[in-house]
């Protein structure tokens, strides 16, 4: 079988870079290739925005958090300490 590298006219053999042709037939699709970039894109946009602003918005007031007596503080910055000195 004999396998002849066929000549592309939408590439440049050399560069592999598009041609004046390929822009040619590319051209009456811009537009609509466009339009529905926008309109696939801002779906999850629009989901990425309305979780970002739902997000920034929690202040969790709402989760109790337990009081520590001091002795606990002091026995959990001893261990914090000694954890960062290990590093």
């Amino acid at each position: 079988m004999n396998k002849r590298k066929e000549h592309n006219r939408y590439r440049d053999p050399r560069t592999h870079q598009i041609t004046p042709a390929l822009y040619r037939v590319r051209a009456p699709f811009f537009w609509r290739n466009t339009i529905s970039f926008i309109a696939l894109g801002s779906i999850p946009l629009g989901v990425y925005i309305y979780t970002f602003k739902k997000m920034q918005g929690d202040d969790l007031e709402d989760i109790p958090i337990p009081p520590i007596s001091d002795e606990e503080l002091k026995i959990l910055k001893k261990e914090y300490e000694e954890k960062k000195a290990a590093k």
